[in-house]
């Protein structure tokens, strides 16, 4: 078994020390951490995330796959980041006020922070007005947030009548996920997004990365 199919296997184990371990050695023999990252590490959380779509593995897996993730991701960050960048993309996330849920949204973080995107996240229970705030603070052109309760929909609904009355709406690409919400709500609320998986997501994300671009 070489290296990247023990890193694969650790990942997927959720062994973090194995997966820093094997990444460590890969690197000294060579190998890209760009290969390693989209090829090994992405591909394996990709499979772990698919899995718990299908019910087919329990939450501890998967958070325990996550941290072997972040482990792993921080042994060859340094490697794929340069100290001082401006951003293009620009993506304000959060929980709406009222949900303290996260596991979703930091599941979506971890994949997005692969990407050339500047993220800043806002945590659980966000008030309408801090998302607002954090958008005109940071320049923000995509918003995601999520709700996994029935009862907090109407915060997102809220969310988007603030960026209308703030001149922001035509600026910023929203995105919707969480179990309460769907494509009739999306379309009810007039977000831009909603998608079913975090695969999906990041499918929308790179097709329509120059459109967000341009419109921002």
């Amino acid at each position: 078994m070489n290296y990247c199919e023990k890193i694969r296997k650790s990942m997927i184990d959720g062994d973090d020390d194995s997966v820093v371990k094997y990444i460590k050695k890969s690197l000294l023999s060579g190998y890209d951490p760009k290969y390693i990252l989209k090829n090994i590490l992405i591909d394996a959380l990709s499979l772990i995330a698919k899995k718990e779509e299908r019910n087919e593995c329990l939450i501890p897996e998967v958070l325990l796959a996550m941290q072997a993730f972040k482990s792993g991701y921080k042994v060859i960050e340094p490697y794929l980041k340069e100290k001082e960048k401006d951003y293009d993309i620009i993506i304000v996330m959060g929980t709406v006020q009222g949900d303290i849920h996260d596991l979703g949204k930091n599941v979506i973080k971890i994949f997005l922070e692969t990407l050339d995107v500047k993220i800043i996240d806002l945590g659980t229970d966000v008030p309408a007005e801090k998302f607002i705030e954090a958008i005109e603070n940071y320049n923000a052109n995509i918003l995601m947030m999520s709700s996994l309760l029935t009862t907090t929909m109407s915060e997102m609904k809220k969310v988007m009548g603030m960026l209308e009355d703030r001149k922001l709406r035509q600026r910023v690409h929203v995105f919707i996920g969480g179990a309460s919400v769907g494509e009739s709500f999306r379309e009810k609320i007039g977000a831009d997004c909603y998608t079913e998986s975090v695969v999906d997501l990041l499918d929308y994300l790179k097709k329509n990365m120059d459109r967000i671009k341009e419109n921002s």
